[in-house]
């Protein structure tokens, strides 16, 4: 009988122990998830950055294209304005003539 009652107390032993043990490992691992949280969103705010600064970069290239565009566009359109001023400006001239004529009247 004794030797049944020594089995059972150091079963009770080890499973205290084991039971001890979890428990301690289960507090290393709470206080241990803070830290690791924190790693995490450093590593995601970086990454984050990484993105958004090549979205920047994409924006940043798509506009400068958009302003060629536009650049071209009005130097073309300037060109075809400054081919056309000798035409327009008698047309101007007699458009404000009659005008004038017209108040005058």
């Amino acid at each position: 009988m004794s030797d049944r009652l020594n089995q059972l107390l150091e079963a009770e032993n080890s499973a205290r122990e084991a039971v001890e043990d979890a428990e301690r490992r289960a507090r290393e691992i709470r206080m241990g998830i803070p830290g690791e949280a924190a790693e995490i969103e450093k590593e995601y705010g970086a990454e984050l950055e990484k993105y958004e600064a090549r979205g920047l970069e994409k924006i940043d290239e798509e506009l400068n294209e958009l302003r060629g565009k536009l650049d071209e566009t009005l130097r073309k359109r300037r060109a075809e304005l400054d081919d056309s001023a000798p035409v327009l400006a008698p047309k101007a001239l007699e458009l404000i003539r009659s005008a004038v004529e017209g108040e005058g009247a």
